[in-house]
C-alpha cells in the first residue's frame, strides 16, 4: 500500500512529536534528578551541626542575659535591608522565610538546627525581640512598597562570633557580641545558604502540592484568597535573585571563594550600590567588577573611638560607615527610572536605610566592652608569664597597635562632640608594601572604577556636596593647628603675641563652610612677625605634615601650610573628580552623603541634629591609601581568624614566620585552642568544611612577619633609616616562651581603663524622633 505524500507528512510528524515528548521526558527527569542531586547528595563544603550543652554570654556591657534589652536591641533591630540585594516586589518576605520548607522535605528552611549546621547563630529559645527563632540579625521591617513585612539582614548577623569548647564533658559555646561571624552568607557554592534559600523557593513555587501547603501557612485564615498572587511573588523573588550576576556562581564575579567567615565586603557593596541599582547601558557588565578580595568580618567595640574604620582605614564617619554597611547587605536605593534614565534631581537619593535604627543600633554599640578572658571555661591566666608578655607587647606591638590618643584640640578638630580626648583614637593606615600582607583587599579600592553619571548626576554635582565638607575640614584644621602652635610656644616659654586673641575669636561649630579668608590673612600676619624667617613650607600638592609625634616646629609648618594652600588644595581635589571615573571610596562616598542629604531635607533636620545623627559631628569625608589599619587589641583573643582575609588560624601562628603558618587548614569549626588563641588547626586530611589554600592570590597568609634574625634586628634598631627591614618583615624572631608571654597578656589586655561608655540620653531626632 502507498501512502501519499499528506499521509506521509503526517506519519512523519507523529514520529517528530513522539520523540520530542520523549526527549523532553527525558530533559525533564534529568532536571529533576539533576536538581535532587543538587539539593540531596552530601557535599563536604558544609560541616557537620555542632551540638552544644550551653550558650554562655559574656557580660560586655549588656549583661548575661539572652534577653538584656541592649543584646537584643542589637540582634534584631532592622537597617532597611531586603533580599536579594536591594529588591522590592522580588523581596523575601518575613513571614516566607519563617513557613517555607527545604525541597523534597518537611524541614523548615529556618529551622533552627539547619541554619545552626551553616553555621549561623540561633539563640536557644524565641525572645520578645525573635518570636520565631531566627539567627541572630535575621529581623523584618514593614516596606510600603509592597505592603508587607520583608525579611531584614541586620549588622548583628555578621558582627557576632561564637567559641566552642569543653570543660567536665560538657560543650559550651561561649557568645562574642560585636565578634566575627562564621557564617558563608554571601557564598554560591552548592550546600551554602544563598544557593539552598533560592532552589527552596524554586521548588516551592514549581511544585503544586508544596506551594498549596506553605500557602496555608502563609496566608492563614485568608487562604485560598491570595493563593495565586503569593505565587506570583514567589516567581519574581526567584527572578530577582536570578537576575543579579552577584548570585550567578558560573559567572566568577568573585572568583576567590570566600568560604565560611569571610566575605568581599568593600566588593559587594560597590557591586550592589553600581552593579545591580546602576547598569550603564553602554556598558555590557555595566559597574560590576570582579571581587578577588574576600575579608573575615571585623570585631566592633570601641570602634566608635576609632579616627579611621574599615580594614584598610577609608571612613571616618560612624553613619557613613553603616549607611555603607546596610547598603551592602542589601538596602535599596533606586537610582534610575524603569527605563533606565535618571530620577528626577528632587526625587534621587531616597533609601530604604532606617536611619534612626541604625543611630539606634550605633548607640547601643558605643556601650559595648571588649571581651575578658573567662578563666572558669577557658583555664586560669598565669599572671607571672603575663606580666612579661606585657613588656615585650609595650616593644613589639604597641607602637603600631597603640591605641594612641590625641590632644584635645585634635579631637575637637574630628569629632568634636566626642566627650573627651580620650574617646578619640588615632588610627594610622600601614602600606601594604610594608607590611607585606596580602594586598587584593587594598588594590581593588584603589583601583577600581564606577560611573554615576547614568545617575543623573555631573561633575558640578559632586563639588556641591564634597566643597562644604572640604571646607569645613579646612577651618576645623587651622583651628587645631593654631591651639597646638600656641600650647608648643607656652610650654617654651616663647612669645604669643596675637595668637591667643585670634583663637578667641576664631569660629566654632557651624553650619557655615566659607573659608574665614580675613582671619586667615591675620594669622599668617601674626606668625610671620614671631617666627622669623618663616620655615619653609611643602607645595600645594603636597598634604601638610601629620606624623604620630609632631612638635611645635612640625606644628608651624602644618599650620602655614593649611592657612597658605589649604584652599587650593580643596579645589584640586574637587577639580580632579570625574563623575565616569570615581574611584570606589569616592563613589561611595558621594552616595552616602547624598543620601544622608536627602534625608536630613526629608525629615527637616537642622545642623546640630545632623551633627549628631552622623555621630560626633564627624566630617565624612574618605581617606584612599593602599594599606591596612593596624587596630588596638583588647579582646583579639577571641577573634580568630586573623588577618584580615582570615588567613592564620592562631596569634601564635600569627606571631610566627609566615614561611611556618598552616599553608591549607580546615575552615567551619568554632572549637577553640585557648593555649594558642584560635581555632583548632587542621592542615591535613579530609574535614567537612571550607579548605582556606593561602597560595590563591587574595588568601596569602604572608607579612607582619616577626622574623628578622638577631643581627638584621640589631642592625635595624641601631639605624633603622641606614637599615630597613624587608618588606613585610616587622620583629624580630620570637621564641616560643616570647610568643607564649605575648599570648598570656594579651588574654589580659586591655586598651582603656573605662568601664564602659554610656551615649548621651538626648535623642539626635528631637523628642519623639523622626
Amino acid at each position: 500500500m502507498t501512502l501519499s505524500l499528506s499521509q506521509r507528512l503526517w506519519l512523519w510528524c507523529g514520529k517528530a512529536l513522539k520523540w520530542l515528548v520523549i526527549l523532553a521526558l527525558v530533559l525533564l527527569l534529568a532536571a529533576v534528578a539533576l536538581f535532587a542531586w543538587y539539593m540531596l547528595w552530601p557535599t563536604s563544603s558544609v560541616p557537620p551541626l555542632e551540638q552544644v550543652d550551653e550558650v554562655v554570654y559574656l557580660d560586655q556591657g549588656w549583661g548575661v542575659r539572652r534577653e538584656s534589652a541592649p543584646r537584643q536591641h542589637y540582634y534584631y533591630t532592622p537597617q532597611g535591608t531586603s533580599m536579594p540585594q536591594g529588591a522590592t516586589t522580588g523581596a523575601v518576605r518575613y513571614d516566607w522565610f519563617v513557613h517555607l520548607e527545604l525541597p523534597f522535605s518537611d524541614q523548615r528552611f529556618a529551622d533552627p538546627d539547619h541554619l545552626r549546621q551553616l553555621r549561623f547563630l540561633v539563640d536557644p529559645a524565641p525572645t520578645a525581640g525573635n518570636p520565631d527563632q531566627l539567627p541572630v540579625g535575621f529581623t523584618r521591617h514593614f516596606d510600603p512598597v509592597t505592603g508587607d513585612q520583608l525579611l531584614d539582614v541586620s549588622c548583628a548577623a555578621c558582627h557576632t562570633g561564637e567559641l566552642h569548647m569543653e570543660r567536665e564533658g560538657r560543650r559550651y559555646a561561649l557568645r562574642v557580641d560585636g565578634g566575627q561571624a562564621m557564617h558563608a552568607l554571601t557564598d554560591t557554592t552548592r550546600g551554602a545558604f544563598a544557593p539552598k534559600l533560592v532552589a527552596s523557593l524554586f521548588y516551592t513555587a514549581l511544585v503544586p502540592w508544596k506551594f498549596d501547603e506553605f500557602a496555608r501557612r502563609v496566608l492563614a485564615q485568608r487562604y485560598p484568597d491570595g493563593k495565586y498572587e503569593l505565587r506570583d511573588k514567589l516567581w519574581a523573588s526567584v527572578r530577582a535573585f536570578a537576575s543579579s550576576p552577584q548570585n550567578n556562581p558560573f559567572g566568577h564575579l568573585y572568583p576567590v571563594q570566600e568560604g565560611y567567615g569571610r566575605t568581599d565586603a568593600l566588593g559587594r557593596i560597590g557591586n550592589t550600590v553600581f552593579g545591580d541599582h546602576l547598569k550603564p547601558a553602554n556598558s555590557p557588565s555595566g559597574n560590576y567588577q570582579p571581587g578577588n578580595a574576600p575579608v573575615s568580618y571585623p570585631y566592633l567595640w570601641n570602634i566608635w573611638k576609632f579616627s579611621w574604620v574599615q580594614y584598610n582605614g577609608s571612613v571616618a564617619q560612624p553613619l557613613a560607615r553603616n549607611i555603607g554597611e546596610a547598603m551592602g547587605v542589601g538596602a535599596r536605593i533606586p537610582l534610575l527610572n524603569d527605563t533606565d534614565g535618571p530620577l528626577p534631581a528632587p526625587e534621587r537619593f531616597r533609601s530604604s536605610v532606617r536611619i534612626e535604627d541604625l543611630v539606634a543600633i550605633e548607640h547601643t554599640l558605643q556601650s559595648l566592652q571588649p571581651p575578658t578572658w573567662p578563666d572558669t571555661l577557658l583555664g586560669e591566666v598565669d599572671t607571672a608569664l603575663a606580666d612579661r608578655g606585657a613588656g615585650l607587647f609595650a616593644r613589639h606591638c604597641q607602637s603600631c597597635h597603640g591605641p594612641h590618643r590625641v590632644s584635645e584640640a585634635r579631637q575637637q578638630a574630628l569629632a568634636p562632640l566626642k566627650p573627651s580626648a580620650d574617646s578619640e583614637w588615632r588610627i594610622e593606615v600601614i602600606p601594604a608594601s610594608h607590611i607585606g600582607t596580602d594586598p587584593a583587599t587594598a588594590d581593588g579600592f584603589m583601583d577600581r572604577r564606577y560611573d554615576l553619571s547614568p545617575t543623573g548626576l555631573t561633575d558640578a554635582d559632586l563639588e556641591d556636596a564634597l566643597r562644604p565638607l572640604l571646607y569645613r575640614q579646612l577651618v576645623r584644621q587651622v583651628r587645631y593647628r593654631l591651639r597646638e602652635v600656641i600650647d608648643g610656644r607656652q610650654r617654651q616659654g616663647l612669645a604669643l603675641g596675637e595668637l591667643p586673641a585670634l583663637l578667641a575669636d576664631y569660629p566654632t561649630q557651624s553650619p557655615d563652610a566659607r573659608i574665614p579668608q580675613a582671619r586667615f590673612d591675620a594669622l599668617l600676619a601674626s606668625l610671620s612677625e614671631l617666627v622669623v624667617p618663616l620655615p619653609s613650607v611643602p607645595g600645594v600638592r603636597t598634604p601638610a605634615p601629620d606624623p604620630l609625634s609632631c612638635d611645635l616646629d612640625c606644628q608651624t609648618v602644618a599650620l602655614l601650610w593649611q592657612l597658605q594652600h589649604g584652599q587650593d588644595y580643596a579645589d584640586i581635589q574637587l577639580d580632579a573628580l570625574d563623575v565616569t571615573r570615581l574611584t570606589e571610596g569616592e563613589a561611595l562616598n558621594v552616595v552616602g552623603i547624598l543620601v544622608k542629604n536627602r534625608y536630613f531635607a526629608d525629615q527637616r533636620l537642622d545642623f546640630d541634629q545632623q551633627q549628631c545623627v552622623e555621630g560626633f559631628g564627624t566630617l565624612d569625608l574618605p581617606q584612599q591609601v593602599r594599606g591596612y589599619k593596624p587596630r588596638p587589641l583588647a579582646g583579639v583573643w577571641a577573634t580568630p581568624p586573623f588577618l584580615h582575609n582570615g588567613s592564620v588560624p592562631t596569634i601564635y601562628q600569627l606571631l610566627s614566620p609566615p614561611e611556618t603558618r598552616s599553608e591549607r587548614f580546615l575552615v567551619g569549626s568554632r572549637r577553640y585552642d585557648p593555649e594558642h588563641l584560635g581555632y583548632d588547626v587542621q592542615s591535613e586530611g579530609d574535614g567537612d568544611g571550607f579548605w582556606f589554600d593561602t597560595t590563591v592570590s587574595g588568601n596569602h597568609n604572608s607579612g607582619h612577619a616577626f622574623a628578622a634574625d638577631p643581627q638584621l634586628w640589631q642592625q635595624h634598631l641601631a639605624d633603622p633609616d641606614a637599615q630597613p627591614l624587608p618588606q613585610g618583615v616587622i620583629g624580630p624572631i620570637l621564641s616560643h616562651n616570647d610568643k607564649m608571654a605575648l599570648l598570656e597578656y594579651l588574654k589580659v589586655h586591655r586598651d582603656s581603663r573605662d568601664q564602659g561608655y554610656q551615649p548621651p540620653a538626648a535623642n539626635c531626632f528631637g523628642e519623639g524622633g523622626v
